[in-house]
């Protein structure tokens, strides 16, 4: 009966975390750490249940998948295409201008620097496991790797050249055309080709080498060595993060994002950065302000973070989600405004410790 009471007690403790003390001591932290890392070393089908916001079980997190065997020609052509300042209208941008590879394809920047120095309203998203993707761009303005990949091109703050140049370009350059000819058959160069070429290549990019990929690389057949890799603090962090914290209401499965586009209250509405989101695209009331959200694999490679690159801290990021987000106070003007936009109802207020945000840290800096 004594072991039956104790297992309970066990289990309750991981369930709803340990009890901390006034003077920020944690009651038997250490033996609910053990208990803690016993369970998660069973394997993920033993692992606590997952808390969300809108108690939708969330897709397991499993290792981002490598990439497939593709054309190798089609795949050096995009490559070439995807390093080429030709894109741009003065042969100044590239794409990797903003997608650097040393940089997990991002750029670090709190938006995108693009032609004439000029600097757009987005902060630049890294580039792997597109094909998990259902849609591409923070507004989500493109469906596939190929729709999304002459967009900068055309854009006039990032490579400002009409693809109807780009075209031409293509087709006078000798190594290109003869290229092109040899991977895709063809005689001609067109936009769909280009295009095509340049998501090859983005397809090829390989899931970032962080500690935690590795954790789930060898999670299946090898959980207790996979979380043995993890420090108490990490291990807390990975545990918090699917329970208290509620993070995986939005950062589920290989992507850890749900494909979902949710408003956060950074849209900043009728003021200076005003950003509509997935608004500009869909032009439907109910997606003012949102966006569609980002992966966190890497995430401590990505920063500043958040669409505009507001924060250039995870602690400062982990404070606007234990606040639960951003929620401007609607002033007299936007009464009666059918735009005024609200702040997702996913997001509430966690209440999280100083030392639960500092595990929660401690294991987004894995990612």
């Amino acid at each position: 009966m004594g072991l039956v009471k104790n297992t309970i007690a066990v289990m309750c403790l991981i369930a709803t975390g340990p009890v901390v003390a006034a003077a920020g001591d944690t009651a038997d932290h250490a033996d609910y750490l053990k208990a803690l890392r016993g369970q998660y070393s069973e394997g993920q089908s033993y692992w606590p249940l997952a808390i969300t916001t809108d108690n939708i079980a969330p897709a397991p997190m499993q290792a981002l998948p490598q990439p497939e065997k593709a054309d190798a020609g089609k795949v050096a052509l995009g490559e070439a295409l995807f390093n080429d300042t030709m894109l741009s209208r003065d042969h100044t941008v590239s794409c990797a201008t903003c997608h650097a590879a040393h940089l997990v394809f991002a750029d670090r920047r709190r938006q995108a620097v693009g032609i004439d120095g000029q600097v757009g309203r987005r902060n630049t998203p890294a580039l792997f496991g597109i094909n998990l993707w259902t849609s591409l761009f923070w507004d989500g303005r493109a469906n596939s790797a190929q729709h999304q990949a002459l967009f900068p091109v055309s854009d006039p703050k990032e490579m400002d050249l009409p693809v109807a140049e780009l075209v031409k370009r293509v087709n006078q350059n000798e190594k290109y055309a003869s290229a092109f000819a040899a991977a895709y058959g063809i005689s001609e160069i067109k936009s769909v080709h280009l295009a095509d070429a340049i998501a090859q290549f983005e397809r090829q990019i390989p899931p970032p080498d962080t500690p935690f990929q590795q954790v789930l690389q060898r999670l299946p057949g090898e959980p207790e060595v996979a979380i043995g890799m993890l420090s108490d603090e990490q291990l807390w962090g990975l545990h918090l993060f699917r329970t208290k914290a509620r993070c995986m209401t939005c950062h589920e499965g290989a992507l850890l994002s749900d494909n979902q586009f949710h408003n956060t209250g950074l849209s900043y509405y009728g003021r200076k950065f005003e950003d509509l989101g997935r608004y500009e695209v869909t032009g439907l009331a109910s997606d003012v302000g949102r966006f569609r959200t980002p992966s966190l694999l890497a995430v401590s490679h990505t920063g500043p973070w958040m669409h505009n690159g507001l924060f250039s801290s995870l602690p400062g990021v982990v404070n606007l989600y234990n606040a639960g987000g951003a929620r401007t106070k609607r002033r007299e003007a936007y009464d009666n405004d059918p735009l005024y936009p609200e702040t997702t109802p996913l997001l509430v207020k966690l209440e999280l410790t100083k030392e639960e945000r500092s595990a929660l840290v401690a294991f987004l800096t894995l990612l």
